[in-house]
């Protein structure tokens, strides 16, 4: 995000528009926060305004929020929209929830909740320790990558394929206890694709998005294929070429909020 970030709230409550706004500009002082009630006025400001982060209710007076979430991903790609709902933990694990959206917060979470998810994207520099799976084929990339994330205070554990990661996290528990997020990148070595790793630790691991977060690099600007790989289990995309920026303020935001949820869990 640039210094001057712009946040835009959805929410047909004034009262829930307006603790949004005054948590955002706890974390953020000199955000400029655009509020509206309505699926339309939303989708009037993101036409008319430079937009970094949304936070919307889910359902609105005249449509689900999820529609927004569907207009940002086919003009704006990986512009990060936060859905805050009842019921969003058990729906998530389900998967019944739209793959347009970055990530739910369940109002359950409260304020709490919602600052630690807030934080990740408007204060991506706070210090944050986190646990990486990071699977890249490329020793040129993997060398820079790895050596940005650890300036952030950042544990990595490389590897170059697929086969190789599984044989780091061989079950659940012991994924679950090493690492905090996986990131890859979509194209591998031996025709592997982040699919394959994805698959595995969504399925024959059981680890769910909450669990165990996926941020996956790729060229593809390809919405319909964005969209796929969301909706089989991937937390978020980042472009290629990847802005270290992005990357950095993406990762961070997943871990922040695994932790706050593996902490809740205990």
């Amino acid at each position: 995000m640039s210094e001057s970030q712009k946040v835009l709230i959805a929410d047909s409550s004034k009262l829930a528009r307006t603790m949004t706004e005054k948590l955002v500009k706890k974390i953020r002082p000199y955000t400029d926060v655009f509020s509206v009630e309505t699926v339309e006025q939303a989708l009037k400001t993101l036409k008319n305004n430079r937009v970094d982060l949304i936070i919307s209710a889910l359902r609105l007076p005249d449509d689900d929020g999820t529609v927004i979430c569907e207009y940002v991903r086919e003009n704006h790609h990986y512009l990060p929209v936060i859905i805050v709902s009842g019921d969003v933990d058990s729906r998530l694990k389900d998967r019944v929830l739209s793959s347009d959206v970055t990530d739910y917060i369940d109002k359950a979470a409260g304020q709490k909740g919602l600052e630690i998810f807030l934080r990740g994207l408007l204060r991506p520099d706070d210090q944050i320790n986190g646990k990486i799976l990071y699977i890249e084929d490329s020793a040129v990339v993997a060398h820079a990558t790895k050596k940005l994330l650890q300036n952030h205070h950042l544990d990595i554990t490389h590897t170059l394929s697929v086969t190789d990661a599984k044989a780091i996290i061989q079950d659940r528990d012991l994924a679950y206890e090493k690492f905090e997020l996986v990131l890859t990148d979509y194209y591998l070595k031996n025709n592997e694709t982040a699919l394959e790793i994805l698959d595995y630790v969504r399925n024959d691991l059981s680890l769910d998005k909450i669990e165990m977060p996926f941020v996956i690099m790729t060229g593809d600007e390809n919405t319909e294929n964005q969209r796929q790989i969301l909706h089989l289990g991937a937390n978020d995309l980042i472009g290629k070429p990847v802005n270290q920026e992005a990357l950095v303020k993406k990762i961070k935001f997943q871990i922040r909020f695994t932790q706050f949820h593996r902490e809740k869990s205990n």
